[in-house]
């Protein structure tokens, strides 16, 4: 198994690409439910390449299955679904900075995005369609990184690129390690609450409480993957919950089991095991 989960992009693409993350796993003769791995919601906004097998995207709630394509934008998630690997699992995953997918999809509302997943190459030409060839003809991981960044290079230079305070609030929220007021974000905004939301769900799909809650969230499993040892309700107070009540409401709300649940579904998953190469 590689695991490469903190990939800086080319330093040009810095202010539009947090960072890649690349994963390759092969479950050859592992059966189909063996090769379930859980997704709950995160904070991001990403561009995700399948160069080697399908991919089976599974809704939790409702078991409905929706086969990926080989390049896929996804907006904002707001509910669990399940990931179904195939036996030669390779993902790469693009994590944009806060509003930049907005603005590289010509700032189509993301509310538009709201729950699925969108095949990229219809947002392209036929470089789309040739990138995904090319990631598929090669087995080095350096060339494949390389291929993306050559793709998004070209694709931010054609652009004019409109940074407004409100993406800079946004990425308060994402990346902060406490919880920040409406009236707060807006005035870093240079925005009224009202046009504050607005703004704000143009750009991640849905309004800044809600956003907030998921951030908190996934800032909880994450701390609890990261560092096993701690238990739930130092956790809750770590992330800015009330008590472990409302930390409890969240996970049963946005991974539709408890939290212990959802750690032991994720160290069964084919990668819940990661080895780590950077």
């Amino acid at each position: 198994m590689i695991f490469m989960p903190n990939i800086l992009p080319t330093k040009v693409l810095r202010n539009f690409v947090s960072h890649y993350m690349l994963l390759h796993v092969q479950v050859k003769g592992v059966s189909a439910e063996q090769r379930i791995k859980p997704f709950p919601p995160d904070a991001e906004q990403s561009l995700y390449f399948y160069p080697r097998d399908v991919v089976k995207n599974i809704v939790h709630s409702s078991s409905e299955i929706r086969d990926s394509a080989s390049s896929i934008y996804v907006g904002q998630q707001t509910s669990r679904i399940n990931l179904q690997f195939g036996e030669d699992h390779l993902v790469i995953q693009v994590c944009f900075r806060a509003g930049m997918m907005h603005q590289l999809l010509g700032k189509i509302p993301i509310t538009e995005f709201q729950e699925k997943e969108v095949d990229a190459e219809d947002f392209s030409d036929n470089e789309m369609k040739f990138l995904n060839e090319e990631l598929r003809e090669t087995n080095n991981y350096q060339v494949m990184i390389s291929l993306i960044d050559n793709y998004l290079l070209k694709k931010v230079n054609r652009l004019t690129i409109d940074n407004q305070p409100i993406d800079r609030a946004i990425a308060f929220m994402k990346d902060g390690d406490k919880s920040f007021s409406l009236d707060w974000l807006a005035d870093q905004a240079c925005l009224s609450p009202r046009q504050f939301e607005r703004k704000f769900r143009d750009r991640l799909g849905m309004n800044p409480k809600y956003y907030s809650r998921i951030v908190r969230f996934n800032r909880a499993y994450q701390m609890k993957m990261k560092q096993p040892n701690l238990d739930w309700l130092a956790i809750a107070y770590t992330c800015d919950y009330y008590d472990f009540a409302h930390l409890m409401r969240d996970f049963k709300a946005f991974a539709e089991v408890t939290p212990s649940m959802l750690v032991a579904q994720e160290l069964s998953s084919p990668d819940g095991k990661r080895a780590i190469y950077i």
